[in-house]
């Protein structure tokens, strides 16, 4: 959890100056939010080569490697930002993919260290790491700012020593015993798994939660700062608060779902999502903008905590890697699509076109959460 909390410094870091830095170096400003996008399509590329290396060498000598290479990586964006080069930024903040790709492994490793019941609960403990990453990533990188002559360097220099303090937590992490498999069993093909509703539900509603998610808070600097003209501060905290919503509802997430069950708490993220488009709809002060990305963090935890606590019903223990890698390659494919389209289509089409995009994915997701329910009341009968 405290590795989580540093480590997950990089996001904010990046959501919140990778866009000013894009209209500064990019050669065009359609490019300004490349680097947000970058950074998603990085954990994607990552995703199954990271996979594969934690199941290799274990959990915690591949989150010690990956740590390692986010701290280089630190020095290559400084680097980059210091020549004033935006090709070399874009292919840095690509690289964290793979730390953040072997973070996003945690949360599996946190669900198999309890018994399947707390599954949820784990998950969101967890997640509250994101509260301190919240304050932490975008704090770093306003006062960091002006630490050199060149703006940002040290945005970047200060990242250098968060992780480096994540490598000494995680050294005190133990990783649960791993399931022996026999013989050359290693479970039921991918595509008998893909098929149960369960795990369309899990996948569905995590990669929903990320796209919707990661496309309209990637444009939402850009459309504040640079359309609306709101002042950097007033744009940090919009991000900060929509980071903030998006892991504090970790305190009672898992809860919930045990009280409610998972199907209600699907519902209640998609909901959440609703709301938020019909703030962004209504107008675009600093109040709408505000109260959006808020529900827009708290739909995002709620689909996701949940779907992260259905996935394992869908694989046995001698499936996990195929299906963890699998289930996080297609949520951070599409999540970088979205988080690629962002930045053209706002400043193509802007904010409510943007919006209104959003829609069609929240009503599929509905309708599988139902045909899900269907098949388990066939099921029981």
């Amino acid at each position: 959890m405290c590795a989580q909390s540093l480590i997950g410094s990089i996001g904010p870091v990046v959501v919140f100056v990778g866009g000013f830095i894009g209209i500064k170096l990019a050669p065009d400003e359609k490019f300004a939010t490349l680097p947000i996008a970058f950074m998603i399509v990085g954990t994607a590329l990552f995703m199954l080569p990271v996979v594969k290396i934690l199941a290799s060498v274990g959990r915690k000598r591949g989150f010690q490697l990956a740590i390692l290479w986010g701290i280089a990586n630190t020095l290559f964006s400084a680097y980059a930002i210091y020549i004033q080069s935006f090709w070399l930024f874009c292919l840095s903040v690509l690289l964290y993919g793979g730390l953040i790709a072997s973070a996003q492994q945690f949360r599996f490793a946190a669900m198999e260290s309890v018994d399947e019941q707390h599954s949820g609960l784990a998950v969101s403990v967890l997640l509250i790491a994101g509260l301190f990453a919240a304050f932490l990533g975008p704090e770093i990188a306003f006062v960091g700012k002006d630490w050199f002559s060149t703006e940002y360097v040290g945005s970047f220099i200060g990242l250098t020593v968060l992780f480096s303090l994540s490598l000494i937590f995680i050294q005190f992490f133990n990783a649960p015993a791993a399931v022996k498999t026999v013989g050359r069993y290693q479970g039921r093909a991918l595509s008998e798994i893909i098929k149960q509703p369960i795990f369309v539900v899990a996948i569905l509603s995590g990669t929903v939660g990320f796209s919707v998610m990661s496309f309209i808070m990637t444009a939402t600097p850009i459309s504040m700062h640079v359309h609306h003209h709101f002042d950097l501060a007033e744009t940090k905290w919009v991000i900060q608060s929509h980071i903030i919503a998006m892991y504090l509802p970790s305190f009672f997430t898992g809860i919930l779902i045990r009280k409610f069950g998972h199907k209600n708490v699907l519902f209640a993220g998609l909901l959440a999502f609703l709301v938020c488009l019909t703030i962004g709809f209504i107008g675009q002060q600093y109040v709408h903008y505000w109260l959006a990305l808020v529900l827009l963090g708290i739909g995002w935890n709620f689909l996701f905590v949940t779907a992260t606590a259905l996935l394992p019903m869908s694989y046995k223990p001698e499936e996990k890697f195929k299906i963890q890698g699998f289930n996080d390659l297609i949520m951070f494919s599409c999540q970088a699509i979205a988080s690629l389209s962002a930045g053209w289509i706002i400043q193509q089409f802007g904010w409510t076109t943007m919006l209104s995009l959003c829609l069609p994915l929240l009503l599929i997701t509905l309708f599988v959460i139902i045909w899900w329910q269907r098949s388990l009341k066939i099921q029981e009968g």
